[in-house]
């Protein structure tokens, strides 16, 4: 049984949900008020049938216990999959004979008694140097508690043997990055005469350490090395804080340091995180974006330090970022820079002047807007090589922007700091390369066979009639076990990139198995499995793959236009169909109902009939 399944089977729904909502159970559906929308009436209806959940209210939403999991805690497929595993008591095997990663178990708990043992180090007499330092920065021992802070000493006394008498073991320390070995065979800590900071994970866990110097040498700042718990290019720091808040406000504000993110956080503005580095990775938007869009349109502030905001290295990741959106994978989400007055880092504007740092994200720009201006600075424009570098510098920044309006802002924005026509500055940049994809196949599969011989079922009655039938689908896909409309679609956006513009506004929740849902949302994000595999896990990126390498039946390149436009409305229809018939169960309850609860379910059940016309007229 596939871990999925295996998954469904053995998560009771109701008792899942029931964690979240308060359930009425008096009637073969339990219902609640939704979890997802404020509401009077209850909408919210579990199946426990068919393992299943919709909301008939303002959401209108719905799907299985994986997919309420996603949602209520805003956790990838693959993060919602193992949680429901871990809580059914389910072992994730290895699959395929292929090396999963280690349990990290024990290197969370080593970290976590690394942490009573840091903490009692800045507590004891040999932690008073420290805590002045925190002292001077505005941090009491409250706050340090509060904020996981501790100190790994100098001298003889060690974080390793400690370890040693709460029976951690050398190997266990060693790959949770908190001890390593020295030449001559001999075990030393990780980290001495430092300032320690608990880095957790958005689950609250301890999962590494950075570390300050308290004497001046260097690194000024040391990180756990990567482990299996720690990926320093996949965490926010102060997630585990910040996640609340920015769902709730659809805005994240990134800094840099430790210190910032805790200033800002003492100081109220609790939807800051850091990234521990100059740049932001394309793990971490993802990241964020799953929070600050929870509810609609999201921001995500990019806070400089003011004596970084030039940098070389600044400016390449702040591209690095502009090329992560305009992939295309984090829709409703809008990136902007915010610089902070008077040179000061976010830790130091936060504590001498809250409301100027709190008025300087206000004024925050456009993130392209800003790298424009920042570039243009860089140059000499009163001379023509001055105006070449600088155009050629962010041409290929307009040129990854898929709008035509935003396209031509942009270029007026840019001849008018050049002081150059539109025309002239156009014919002085490099062209970039075709990116037609067109008849190119999809970036999931490595063998799309678009013409090949179909060997199953009666290829001459396919070419006769002209289109795909439902049987030729279903045998091709009768060995997936999976839902074969779904997966039949999913077949051809994998393999077919010429299709994408037909299936990428369709909404994923007319996909009813999750797996599919994850996949084709992930689809829509990125049409390149490398860039989401992480996203998806080894089950889902598995399935991608195989799906990628299914046989489609043969056809041209209309046929296969008609077969997917054919797909989503069938999926549409299906789909208003199911919602219609649930509803029409909901109605029976209609005479219990008040008069203002049963108008406000009359006026509900109007959607599903809309919505199945649409579907069986075509029109939107």
């Amino acid at each position: 049984m596939a871990l999925v399944d295996e998954v469904k089977s053995r998560s009771d729904i109701v008792q899942v949900i029931s964690d979240y909502v308060d359930l009425d159970t008096s009637s073969r559906q339990p219902k609640a008020l939704c979890p997802f929308h404020a509401e009077r009436s209850p909408s919210f209806v579990i199946y426990p049938e068919s393992g299943s959940w919709r909301c008939f209210g303002s959401c209108a939403e719905g799907g299985d216990v994986i997919s309420f999991m996603m949602k209520k805690e805003n956790l990838s497929f693959v993060e919602a999959l193992e949680n429901l595993a871990n809580r059914a008591g389910i072992k994730v095997e290895e699959r395929n004979n292929e090396p999963r990663k280690k349990p990290i178990t024990g290197l969370i708990e080593a970290n976590e008694i690394a942490s009573e043992y840091f903490l009692s180090r800045l507590k004891a007499p040999v932690g008073a140097e420290t805590l002045e330092y925190l002292k001077e920065r505005g941090i009491d021992i409250e706050t340090a508690v509060r904020r996981g802070l501790g100190l790994a000493p100098s001298g003889m006394e060690t974080l390793s043997g400690h370890l040693r008498t709460r029976n951690v073991q050398a190997r266990t320390a060693r790959d949770a990055g908190l001890i390593t070995r020295k030449d001559d065979g001999s075990w030393r800590d990780m980290f001495t005469g430092r300032l320690t900071i608990e880095i957790r994970d958005a689950r609250d866990r301890i999962i590494g350490y950075g570390a300050r110097t308290l004497d001046g040498s260097e690194p000024k700042y040391l990180n756990t090395p990567q482990t299996d718990a720690f990926d320093k290019s996949s965490i926010m720091y102060g997630l585990n804080w910040a996640a609340e808040s920015i769902r709730a406000s659809n805005e994240a504000v990134v800094v840099e340091g430790y210190m910032d993110v805790i200033a800002a956080h003492e100081h109220g503005f609790t939807n800051v995180v850091a990234s521990m580095g100059t740049a932001v990775t394309g793990q971490q938007l993802d990241s964020l974006s799953r929070h600050a869009t929870a509810g609609g349109i999201g921001t995500v502030i990019l806070c400089l330090d003011s004596d970084a905001a030039g940098e070389a290295a600044t400016m390449r990741a702040l591209e690095s970022v502009t090329a992560e959106l305009n992939s295309g994978r984090r829709k409703g989400l809008e990136v902007k820079v915010a610089r902070p007055d008077g040179g000061k880092d976010p830790d130091e504007a936060i504590r001498s002047d809250p409301d100027s740092w709190r008025a300087s994200l206000t004024a925050a720009e456009p993130l392209l807007d800003y790298l424009i201006i920042a570039k243009s600075k860089l140059h000499n424009l009163e001379s023509g090589r001055g105006i070449a570098d600088f155009a050629n510098g962010v041409a290929p920044l307009i040129y990854n922007i898929t709008n035509d309006y935003d396209q031509d802002r942009y270029w007026s924005t840019i001849s008018k700091l050049a002081g150059v026509t539109e025309q002239r500055l156009k014919s002085i940049v490099d062209k970039p390369r075709s990116t037609s994809r067109k008849g190119s196949k999809g970036g999931f599969g490595n063998n799309a066979r678009r013409n090949g011989a179909f060997k199953r079922g009666n290829s001459s009655q396919f070419m006769d009639s002209g289109r795909i039938s439902s049987d030729q689908v279903s045998e091709v896909l009768n060995t997936t076990g999976g839902d074969a409309l779904e997966e039949h679609l999913l077949a051809l956006v994998l393999q077919l990139d010429d299709l994408r513009e037909h299936a990428i506004a369709m909404p994923p929740e007319f996909l009813h198995q999750s797996d599919n849902r994850a996949l084709f949302t992930a689809w829509q994000s990125s049409s390149k499995l490398g860039e989401i595999s992480h996203e998806l896990g080894e089950d889902l990126t598995e399935k991608a793959h195989r799906l990628a390498e299914h046989e489609l039946p043969p056809s041209d390149q209309a046929r296969h236009v008609e077969d997917v436009t054919q797909c989503v409305m069938r999926l549409r229809e299906r789909h208003s169909r199911q919602i219609k018939a649930l509803e029409k169960e909901r109605l029976e309850d209609y005479k219990e109902l008040d008069s203002e609860e049963a108008e406000e379910l009359l006026g509900q059940s109007l959607l599903p009939n809309e919505n199945l016309r649409k579907a069986m007229t075509g029109r939107a």
